[in-house]
């Protein structure tokens, strides 16, 4: 009986534990919860004065509380922005990928890589927003931004259009209209834009400057440059004015081959001064403009801890790579330590590494690069822009196998990496990756005609092709592409006379198309028009091909 009693002690012990513990865990969570909210306040008022160095002491006491604190990120990548950071990018895609439904960050997202010339990263933050956020003026404005900066005018100007309906009263709308129209090729129209732009700088003090950014750009393009000097001096008086308007008077002034270009560009130079934003887009003009060599001295003369600042030490970088200085690039980088962008300090080494043909030290430093990136997405796109810009092959394919395995959304990386394959004559890999992306996507046309020409091509009866080439051209009989694959697979079928029926259903145009000339080439020559099938299947050499494709028509022609 004691005994019993002494158990039912125990027990009511060990629930009064669990309880304390629960409880005492409880309010464990209230307080780091309550001291993140101070953290967060703490670096939102140093943002403000600015004192970047302790707002970023804050935050990162929160991140190594909470890596998921949406606020915390998002600071952090208001604090890239500002210093020109492109660690701005990885904080901007940490936010999305955890807030994926916000409109505010994705439009965030996509005005960061816009200020860092990433337009595609901004036209898949856009290609994200819902049905209802589309039908915002603030998306509309945005998307008509990215697609201007990318030279698809009449896109950009349909959604100022929207944007400009949404909300009539709102003269940006007008002011973006205007501007694109300036690119217009009717006379009258870019006419009519200058007039609006004149107007908009005259009687809107807010957008004074915009509207005079516009008109310089135009003017320097229709080489007046009278009227490029005037403007560009005038826009860099006012008191709003932005640094990159000093650029844009450096240019003119370069230009036209004026004295006042070195002195104006010694004053910028000195207003820079320790300010990472301007020393940001100032490198960069230079980079482009005067040569990576003199940019890279113009930086080594700032004080030393610009120097060592992160953005700074990359765009010194740069320079050095652009220059293939590689032994004095490596040996200032490995001196470094550039935090959540390690993995970009490890990739520039390994570029260092190779350059002196140091083949295993290469690839090694770029396995610690793909280390560091963690997996993260925003870090493996950057990755995969540099491997791009130093046309490295072999890695940028693999990082775009993995972007797209990873990460399903991304749906700019299966059209890229269906390029690379084409472009190598890769059709055992271009054939997987269709499969893979019918699996996603079942009822994509595209990608299951895609899918069917690659196995046609390499007999693969086991994805069953022409079965695959009925069904796509029977649901869009009058898509070119998906009637000559499911001729092709009735030709290899022995029913060339039903193939040469479906084909010739084309137009003459489309017939003359060099990726439908070879089929139709094929299928004249098995039906008895040996003569007109030797003009399609020349045609058809001339152009890009799979190798399977080039063997079939070569054949065919002799």
């Amino acid at each position: 009986m004691k005994t019993g009693k002494r158990w039912k002690v125990l027990l009511v012990v060990l629930v009064l534990g669990i309880l304390v513990l629960g409880g005492g865990y409880a309010g464990y969570r209230e307080y780091l919860s309550l001291r993140q909210a101070h953290l967060l306040k703490q670096a939102q008022h140093y943002l403000a004065k600015p004192d970047a160095r302790k707002a970023l002491l804050c935050l990162r006491r929160v991140l190594r509380s909470n890596p998921r604190n949406v606020e915390a990120c998002r600071l952090m990548a208001e604090l890239n922005e500002a210093g020109r950071s492109p660690g701005a990018l990885l904080w901007r895609n940490r936010v999305v990928e955890l807030n994926p439904g916000s409109l505010d960050d994705r439009l965030a997202l996509a005005q960061s890589a816009m200020i860092f010339h990433d337009y595609a990263s901004a036209t898949n933050a856009l290609e994200g927003v819902d049905a209802e956020g589309r039908k915002t003026a603030a998306y509309q404005n945005m998307a008509g931004a990215v697609a201007a900066a990318v030279n698809q005018f009449a896109e950009a100007e349909a959604h100022f259009l929207e944007a400009a309906r949404l909300e009539p009263t709102n003269p940006v709308p007008q002011l973006n209209l205007g501007v694109v129209r300036l690119h217009s090729t009717n006379t009258s129209a870019r006419a009519e834009a200058r007039a609006t732009l004149t107007h908009i700088a005259s009687s809107n003090a807010a957008l004074r400057c915009q509207a005079l950014r516009a008109l310089l750009v135009d003017a320097v393009g229709s080489r007046q440059t009278n009227t490029a000097l005037v403007l560009s001096e005038d826009l860099v008086e006012q008191t709003n004015s932005a640094f990159s308007d000093r650029l844009l008077r450096l240019d003119v002034l370069q230009g036209s081959q004026n004295t006042g270009f070195k002195p104006a560009l010694t004053a910028f130079q000195r207003e820079a001064g320790t300010n990472a934003a301007k020393i940001y887009e100032l490198s960069v003009w230079q980079m482009a403009r005067i040569g990576p060599a003199e940019t890279l001295a113009w930086l080594r003369s700032l004080p030393l801890n610009s120097q060592t600042n992160q953005p700074v030490a990359l765009l010194a970088a740069e320079c050095q790579t652009m220059g293939g200085d590689w032994r004095e690039l490596q040996a200032s980088l490995e001196r470094q330590n550039w935090a959540e962008l390690e993995f970009i300090r490890h990739a520039f080494l390994s570029r260092a590494l190779r350059g002196q043909d140091l083949t295993g030290a290469a690839k090694a430093e770029w396995d610690l690069a793909l280390k560091a990136a963690n997996g993260q997405k925003g870090s493996l796109i950057m990755l995969l822009r540099l491997a791009t810009q130093w046309n490295w092959k072999s890695e940028g394919e693999d990082l775009l196998w993995t972007i797209f395995n990873e990460y399903p959304g991304e749906k700019w990386a299966f059209p890229a990496l269906n390029q690379v394959l084409f472009a190598d004559g890769r059709t055992r890999p271009l054939m997987m990756l269709s499969n893979q992306a019918l699996k996603r996507s079942p009822s994509d046309l595209a990608t299951k005609n895609n899918l069917a020409m690659t196995a046609l091509l390499l007999d693969a009866q086991e994805l069953k092709p022409y079965e695959l080439a009925r069904e796509v051209y029977q649901q869009a009989p009058t898509n070119s592409a998906y009637a000559s694959t499911y001729a092709f697979s009735l030709y290899l079928q022995d029913k060339s006379t039903e193939a040469l029926k479906i084909i010739e259903q084309l137009k003459p145009q489309e017939l003359q198309n060099p990726s439908i000339a070879g089929y139709y080439g094929l299928i004249l020559k098995a039906t008895g028009n040996g003569a007109k099938a030797r003009v399609y299947l020349e045609s058809a050499l001339k152009a890009p091909l799979l190798p399977e494709e080039r063997k079939l028509f070569e054949k065919a022609r002799t």
